[in-house]
């Protein structure tokens, strides 16, 4: 019995630990399979309601200041009602609602479970369960059962539901790790504050809405009205940021950086490498992304010679070099760029998780959260970038903002890459330099 009770323990924090990893990606991607293959408009709305919620969500999670396990929790439950309604009904109020929780369940899963992570590194010998390739192959068989008998993913919903459902027991295991941690600390909640920046995040939010649209539709809306659109998402960032000035400020320009240079890889190389590459230039990014995501910190730390200071130098180098790369309009060349820039993010991220939890000044059960929402400050700075670039030149060539967002010829190469590519690449190498020179980073053990 005890043994059995043991493999459900197990199960539970394995399938909690996929989740995280993979949360805020999977839900996402299942939700554009199923647009691609509808072309409704009803999943369209669901997933810009999903990606709006999902970028929202970072913002606002720590408002009620409770414990990072309740929230990991809450996050899982609202994982599981956003897959099951996406399951049991193509109504399009109940997905735009489902997309809502499964939105802030993406946003949020991961950076709490990281954050208790790292409280349990300090406070126990617990470690997690990795049972990440058994339930991926589950998962694509019961994908591949979806597809062969017609079932329009619904399958697959409805085991994700089950999924985060069974991963509950799995935080809740972990909420009984971290007392410890609580014990000393006064969390009291506290009452929505600031009602303002709450409605300006509303219009920015709606901003991004329009704009996530116009990479999937054509929206027949004159090029003026979408650039003042864009002025007042930006006008808003900045009044964000600006409220957020004594956040982290000594750390406030890498984490943008980190942000924008993960837009700019994902998002605008993502579909700018067809023009490179053909049908395949996006999973040519994502593939690069992903080794230099998972190999950059071994490799910098193993070319310092376990020196941190040596090794930041070297990933520093990299991330210029990476720039640089990028604005050489050849293919190998363009790869090596992407890669150097994706090593430098992989070497910078378990850095930074480390500094920022180790810091006096910073609550450590929000500084994870904070990395995430000025990363995503970073990222929105990019995408609103690109639009209004690609607005522009849209609007003086007469052509279709779609032309860039769903090629069919790649004999825009030379006009994306003067007006889209070199502008974007000399504003991140702007910033990156900003990073470099802000303040000497303090280098961490992973």
């Amino acid at each position: 019995m005890h043994s059995v009770r043991q493999m459900g323990i197990d199960f539970s924090v394995g399938t909690l630990n996929f989740l995280a990893n993979i949360g805020i990606m999977l839900p996402y991607i299942l939700m554009l399979l199923k647009y691609q293959q509808t072309q409704s408009e009803t999943f369209l709305i669901a997933l810009v309601a999903f990606y709006i919620s999902r970028a929202a969500s970072i913002f606002y999670t720590k408002r009620l200041n409770l414990r990072s396990t309740t929230y990991l929790i809450v996050s899982l439950v609202l994982g599981a009602a956003g897959s099951l309604t996406f399951a049991l009904t193509n109504a399009v109020g109940w997905l735009i609602v489902g997309s809502l929780l499964w939105g802030y369940s993406a946003a949020t899963i991961w950076p709490y479970f990281l954050t208790i992570k790292l409280h349990l590194s300090t406070s126990s010998d617990f470690k997690m369960k990795r049972l990440y390739w058994a339930i991926f192959l589950g998962l694509g068989i019961i994908l591949a059962v979806d597809l062969a008998v017609g079932l329009s993913y619904s399958l697959t919903f409805a085991l994700l539901a089950v999924l985060y459902l069974a991963a509950v027991p799995g935080g809740i295991l972990l909420d009984n790790f971290t007392n410890d941690f609580y014990q000393n600390r006064n969390l009291r909640p506290h009452r929505l504050h600031q009602i303002w920046r709450w409605v300006l995040s509303l219009i920015g939010f709606a901003a991004i809405a329009v704009l996530t649209t116009l990479r999937k539709e054509s929206l027949n809306l004159p090029g003026w009205l979408l650039l003042t659109i864009i002025a007042v998402a930006l006008l808003v960032l900045a009044i964000e940021l600006y409220g957020d000035r004594n956040v982290l400020p000594n750390y406030k320009v890498r984490l943008l950086n980190r942000g924008f240079l993960v837009s700019l890889v994902l998002l605008f190389n993502g579909f700018f490498a067809y023009f490179y590459f053909g049908s395949v230039g996006m999973y040519v990014v994502f593939a690069l992304y992903l080794v230099g995501f998972e190999t950059g910190y071994p490799v910098f730390r193993k070319l310092g010679h376990g020196d941190p200071t040596r090794a930041l130098k070297y990933s520093q180098v990299a991330l210029v070099s990476g720039h640089l790369f990028l604005l050489i309009p050849w293919w190998p060349v363009y790869a090596v760029g992407i890669l150097l820039v994706t090593l430098y993010v992989g070497y910078d991220n378990p850095t930074i998780n480390a500094t920022l939890y180790g810091l006096p000044e910073i609550d450590s059960d929000t500084a994870i959260v904070h990395k995430y929402r000025f990363s995503t400050y970073g990222g929105l700075l990019c995408q609103l970038v690109l639009f209004g670039l690609l607005i522009i030149v849209s609007s003086v060539q007469g052509s279709s903002i779609l032309s860039f967002f769903k090629p069919t010829t790649t004999a825009n190469f030379w006009l994306y890459t003067w007006t889209l590519s070199w502008p974007l690449v000399l504003i991140s190498l702007g910033i990156s330099i900003g990073n470099v020179c802000h303040k000497p980073h303090e280098a961490q053990s992973r």
